[in-house]
């Protein structure tokens, strides 16, 4: 019984074994490779010649692809690492860029762009100081012309009535008295004599002084004053008494010396207001000249800080271009360096196949080569398919 039961699993294994065979025979003829590989044993049995030269053929197929898979795992193996080596020095490349664009821009937003707002800041305040002081500058200068025209026309007016208050006095004077000479050179004063022609040569002399001084813009009170004295020299009789005329003239005098006063005392006024102006503008003028140095010196450097900014966002502007083009080569590195990966993998995935295909045709050579025929005919009478 025991010995049934041993021969029947001996037959079973031997099935077993027999299918797996088969199986392996036709996983190998799916192949293309495996394929060819079929039809030149299937030749080599038809010629009936010993199959040790196709043995030794596949033996010496089988250590080629041993040999070129060494060599090309050392290949892949130098090549990926320089891709590594490329890569990492893209990367470190990236990041000095990176840094530098850094402390770029930390240098132009933390401080070149805040120095330039203050000095844009101070060279707009200095600026407003500029045309301020010009502004006093001018305004003090057109105040000292309009004082100076206003002295010029009071020192007119009082020189007009110096000259026709003169004038009057020497009419009168000359009609009050004169001098005759007589033999053995004595002199002898005739009788004061005043005629109506002298009274209308003073009365007319008043009248058009007192309209020519009504044009004054600051002594208006001559023309009242001229009014009233050819009002006297319009009375002739009145004018017939040398105590009376006396009288004027020595009004006429007091006249003179106070308009005389008055002249002083504008000149003393306006030498005041001369000099105080000087002093005005020349402060005026200092803190113009401060103002404006302090406006060059802001422009100059802002200029030169507008100079150093470009200078900043050219460099920034070629490292962040510098970070462009070395971050699209280390993309097309890196994407070469992959796809060399790929190539490799399908190389080597393809070379195990066919160095699989080989060995397992080695061993079916070796070891089942009575089925290997029987399905090889197979194939053949089955019209090339097993």
């Amino acid at each position: 019984m025991k010995t049934m039961i041993l021969a029947l699993a001996l037959i079973v294994l031997a099935s077993s074994t027999q299918a797996d065979v088969v199986a392996t025979i036709k996983k190998i003829d799916q192949s293309p490779f495996g394929r060819t590989l079929f039809d030149t044993i299937w030749l080599e049995l038809q010629t009936g010649d010993p199959l040790d030269r196709l043995l030794s053929t596949l033996t010496d197929l089988e250590d080629r692809y041993v040999a070129e898979q060494k060599e090309d795992d050392a290949k892949n193996q130098e090549y990926q690492g320089a891709c590594t080596v490329d890569i990492s020095a893209f990367d470190k490349d990236l990041a000095e860029s990176n840094r530098k664009k850094i402390e770029l821009e930390a240098r132009l937003e933390g401080q070149l762009y805040p120095q330039r707002s203050i000095l844009e800041g101070l060279v707009a305040q200095k600026t407003a100081e500029v045309k301020g002081y010009q502004q006093d500058l001018n305004e003090l200068d057109a105040q000292r012309a309009e004082e100076h025209e206003d002295f010029e026309e009071k020192v007119l007016e009082h020189q007009e009535a110096t000259a026709i208050i003169a004038e009057a006095r020497r009419l009168f004077a000359d009609n009050i008295e004169h001098e005759s000479f007589v033999q053995k050179g004595k002199t002898t004063k005739q009788a004061h004599k005043f005629t109506k022609e002298v009274a209308s040569m003073i009365q007319k002399h008043f009248t058009t002084s007192a309209k020519k001084t009504a044009k004054f813009q600051h002594r208006k009170g001559y023309s009242k004053l001229f009014k009233a004295f050819a009002t006297i020299a319009s009375k002739v009789e009145q004018l017939a008494d040398a105590g009376a005329v006396q009288k004027i003239i020595n009004l006429a005098d007091e006249l003179l010396a106070k308009i005389a006063d008055s002249l002083s005392l504008l000149r003393f006024a306006e030498d005041k207001r001369v000099e105080a102006y000087k002093k005005s503008r020349n402060f005026v003028v200092i803190a113009l000249n401060v103002a404006g140095s302090a406006l060059a010196n802001a422009i100059s450097d802002l200029a030169s800080l507008n100079d150093i900014i470009a200078q900043v966002e050219a460099s920034l502007e070629t490292t962040e271009q510098r970070i462009e083009n070395v971050s699209a080569d280390r993309h097309d590195r890196f994407t070469q360096c992959e796809e060399a990966v790929q190539d490799y993998q399908d190389a080597r995935s393809a070379r195990t196949s066919d160095r699989d295909v080989v060995s397992q045709t080695i061993g079916l050579v070796n070891k089942e080569l009575r089925t290997l025929r029987e399905q090889l005919a197979l194939r053949q009478s089955a019209g090339e398919e097993i």
